[in-house]
């Protein structure tokens, strides 16, 4: 397998944890609308939640010097209090995939930030292009907030 079907099926695989089958029990009450992929100025491994807007998120994980992101949308509005229980399983049950994305994109040398995959919102879509662009720029994509 190439490079970059192996991208495409880690992808892939992403994409299906979150189009269940009508009636399947334990799917997700949101669905994957973006994938993006970026090399962050240092390894590390962590994780950050986006709050995009009401009912879209975009979680951020960083394997080594991969950094992953995934663009999620709710069919209603997201509650901040589920949040945590959200995130545990979203990490759940994304990481073989995330794993399998950060190698491919290891493997190929992949320098970034790419969107692999987009069927965000306008909103969204605008929120991760400015983490694209600070990508670019060599920026932190946490704002900077002075003390008053």
């Amino acid at each position: 397998m190439s490079i970059i079907e192996d991208i495409r099926a880690a992808v892939l695989e992403l994409l299906s944890k979150f189009s269940p089958e009508e009636g399947e029990e334990g799917s997700f009450p949101i669905r994957l609308t973006g994938v993006m992929v970026a090399r962050g100025n240092r390894a590390g491994y962590n994780f950050s939640l986006f709050d995009v807007t009401e009912n879209e998120i975009l979680l951020s994980i960083q394997m080594g010097a991969v950094i992953v992101y995934l663009g999620f949308e709710g069919e209603e509005e997201l509650d901040e209090e589920e949040y945590p229980e959200l995130v545990e399983a979203l990490l759940r049950a994304v990481m073989p995939e995330v794993r399998a994305l950060v190698s491919a994109v290891d493997k190929n040398n992949l320098k970034g930030p790419e969107i692999l995959y987009d069927r965000m919102s306008t909103e969204m879509r605008e929120f991760a292009y400015d983490i694209l662009m600070r990508h670019l720029e060599g920026k932190s994509i946490y704002d900077q907030v002075e003390a008053a």
